[in-house]
Parts: structure tokens; C-alpha cells; sequence
């Protein structure tokens, strides 16, 4: 029997066009709190995992990403590893990253493959 880790904050953000890696904006929620309140400052490390709602510009639904991984977190910037992300969500963000000519898109990444997003709270 496995383990997943347990998200205690989820972040919903808006991934910005043309930069050279992927960026967003977002908000961080905290999970433990009642109401999933936004609590400033979220206290986040490196390793903490964390769930993830990414709007594409122009579209109407969010990916899921159900597991991301810290990488480091810095002033009100943070580095992500997307962990867990279904086929479907992994299609939207390839579209996403190909239509911005800076970025290449992912090519060959199996589901435990990890990507990165830089996101500003």
C-alpha cells in the first residue's frame, strides 16, 4: 500500500503569457483552516505538497493538478513541481506551452515526470 503525502494548502493561480518558463499569479488557501480561508502568509517550506487550480488565459475551466511539490519559496514567490496531473490537464498545458513560442513543450514526460511553475502571491 502506498501513501500519498496530504496537501494542507491549495493554490489557485492564472498562468501569464510570454515568459520564458511558466509563471502565474495566485492566491493560497489554507486547508486546515474552516472555510479554506486565505491565511497570509501560508506557511509553505520546501518539500511541503500542495494542490494546485490552473486558469489557462482565455479559458474557461482550471487544470487540476491534485499533487505539487515545493521547491522553495521566497519572499511572495514560489517554485512548484507538478507531480500528479492528468492526461487531459497534461494535453491543455502542452497546447498552452506550445502557443508560447519562448517555451518548447513537454515532450515524452511519463505521469511521474515533474514540471515547474514559478507562481507570485
Amino acid at each position: 500500500m502506498s501513501l500519498q503525502p496530504l496537501s494542507r494548502v491549495a493554490i489557485t493561480c492564472l498562468l501569464t503569457k510570454g515568459s520564458a518558463e511558466l509563471e502565474a499569479d495566485g492566491c493560497l488557501y489554507d486547508l486546515t483552516a474552516p472555510n479554506h480561508t486565505t491565511t497570509l502568509p501560508v506557511p509553505l517550506r520546501a518539500g511541503d505538497y500542495v494542490k494546485l487550480r490552473l486558469w489557462l488565459p482565455n479559458d474557461d475551466s482550471p487544470l487540476s493538478v491534485e499533487l505539487a511539490e515545493v521547491e522553495w519559496v521566497e519572499n511572495h514567490r514560489l517554485k512548484v513541481d507538478l507531480l500528479s496531473l492528468s492526461p487531459e490537464a497534461r494535453t491543455r498545458l502542452n497546447q498552452f506551452r506550445a502557443s508560447q513560442r519562448a517555451i518548447p513543450p513537454m515532450r515524452g514526460m511519463s505521469d511521474t515526470a515533474t514540471d515547474h511553475i514559478l507562481i507570485r502571491f
